[in-house]
């Protein structure tokens, strides 16, 4: 089981099933240095002490392989930012938005 934090576009239920019909999705946040919702530009701090703006999102579990679920999220069309060659693979804790804690793959 792998768990993602998904934010801005991959909260529609509708492109995450593109990756995959079957999976959990729960409302949860993300505490991060900024983030740009114009330009989509994510910034989180290795400094926990600097991340102080929360960021809605969802919380999804799929039960695939990484690779599987990151080569799915490359084939979806509106996901992909124009001028961007490069993303981040990272680890974050999200929390659900009524209890909850878990360790999630972030892509920004």
């Amino acid at each position: 089981m792998n768990i993602f934090f998904f934010y801005n576009k991959l909260t529609n239920v509708e492109l995450l099933k593109k990756i995959n019909n079957n999976f959990e999705i729960y409302d949860g946040y993300i505490i991060v240095k900024d983030y740009d919702n114009e330009n989509n530009i994510l910034e989180i701090s290795e400094k926990s002490l600097n991340n102080n703006k929360l960021l809605y999102g969802k919380i999804v579990k799929f039960n695939m392989t990484l690779d599987d679920i990151i080569s799915k999220i490359n084939e979806i069309e509106e996901c992909k930012l124009e001028n961007k060659i490069k993303y981040t693979l990272d680890t974050i804790w999200a929390n659900k938005t009524f209890g909850g804690t878990y360790k999630a793959y972030i892509i920004y």
